[in-house]
């Protein structure tokens, strides 16, 4: 190991925005696939339609969860870019 450390802030800036992408598209699917499925949710009647409200919730919960921890990675990714741009740039003022 050399002991060198090496940033390309751009690209993890973009990794820290393709996160945020990816929680905008997975939520663009979802709604997508509810509003397909609301045509025939309308006509469900007794036990079926409280079986899949029921499913239905379980899996807005686990997108909503899902979407917290994109969140979370996305400010954790965002932040550490921040933070080694800055020890970067105190490193080169330090030279002058």
């Amino acid at each position: 190991m050399s002991g060198t450390m090496r940033y390309t802030f751009g690209a993890i800036d973009g990794a820290r925005a393709d996160i945020a992408a990816t929680s905008g598209n997975i939520n663009g699917k979802l709604a997508d696939l509810k509003s397909y499925l609301a045509p025939l949710v309308a006509d469900w009647e007794g036990s079926a339609s409280e079986a899949y409200q029921a499913q239905q919730a379980k899996w807005d919960a686990a997108a909503n969860d899902l979407n917290l921890v994109l969140e979370a990675i996305g400010r954790a990714v965002g932040a550490g870019n921040d933070d080694m741009n800055a020890t970067n740039n105190s490193a080169a003022a330090s030279w002058s």
